[in-house]
């Protein structure tokens, strides 16, 4: 079986252990990832300007190109999703800026790519996922962080209740670890505040750490690189911030599939994690 599969830009940078782990958990459960051929910046964020079309024409050349492909795409990372999810929708929406981007563009896009994230695919397919699994998880304790983008806006997005989700602990639960609640987990984590207002995201990440511990949680899992970045990589800083605060690992989901079905730990990517996981998934004997 083959999957169209869009890796967008920070795959191929900054968040290459959610590509490389990726790659192997669709690798053990036998299903090729195909990648787009000579694809291209999604553009990065869905405008608000509904009258600025200018802004669909990165997202609707990429449909087209994958709807070439097949009728689906794989787009693991939040930012690419969500852009792509949402200016679909537009287009659908919208039929008279999807035929004048189609003549300016001198394409033939319908509007009917299925933009698929992989926890939606998995959901689909959890018993293919299930039969895989060679390592028990269950002594790990999992917070699924959401983020914005996997879920708002809801009628545009379509991927789980936006105050209420179930589909990442759904996730969690059938790959064998324990997933935990967390009321934190669909705030923003300060987002592109780190680049403007710092101290802001620090601040907004570090609650969200502190909220999954307080409820239990030893290692967080979540999706999008730019959340990953922000709860990861300043933890150091929350540590000269906050000085009772004591980090904790977080993983991209495809690491902690990819740990359950037993990849080789060379395609896990967890060197370039920032806050060592290895403490933990040793004393879980999970390494």
């Amino acid at each position: 079986m083959k999957l169209q599969y869009y890796p967008g830009c920070t795959l191929y940078t900054k968040a290459k252990p959610l590509n490389t782990s990726l790659h192997a958990c669709f690798n053990a459960v036998g299903i090729e990832l195909a990648e787009l051929p000579h694809w291209y910046c999604c553009g990065t964020t869905f405008t608000l300007a509904r009258d600025n079309r200018m802004s669909l024409i990165a997202p609707l050349r990429i449909l087209a190109k994958a709807q070439q492909e097949d009728g689906k795409v794989l787009v693991p990372c939040s930012i690419c999703y969500n852009t792509l999810k949402r200016a679909n929708y537009m287009l659908n929406e919208d039929r008279e800026t999807l035929d004048i981007l189609n003549e300016h563009l001198e394409e033939s896009y319908d509007g009917n790519e299925i933009v698929l994230h992989p926890l939606e695919f998995f959901r689909d397919n959890e018993e293919l996922v299930r039969s895989k699994v060679k390592k028990s998880l269950k002594d790990l304790k999992v917070g699924c962080y959401y983020g914005c983008l996997l879920l708002r806006p809801q009628q545009e997005i379509q991927f789980d209740d936006p105050e209420a989700p179930t589909i990442f602990e759904n996730f969690i639960s059938s790959v064998g670890a324990t997933p935990i609640d967390f009321p934190l987990k669909v705030e923003c984590c300060g987002s592109y505040l780190v680049v403007t207002s710092p101290d802001a995201a620090l601040e907004s990440s570090y609650k969200l750490l502190r909220n999954a511990q307080g409820n239990g949680v030893n290692a967080v899992v979540t999706s999008c690189p730019l959340c990953y970045y922000n709860l990861d990589a300043l933890q150091e800083k929350m540590t000269k911030a906050h000085p009772d605060f004591k980090q904790i690992p977080v993983f991209y989901f495809s690491q902690i599939l990819a740990l359950a079905l037993g990849a080789e730990e060379k395609n896990l990517g967890l060197e370039q994690n920032k806050v060592s996981p290895y403490t933990i998934l040793k004393e879980y004997d999970l390494l």
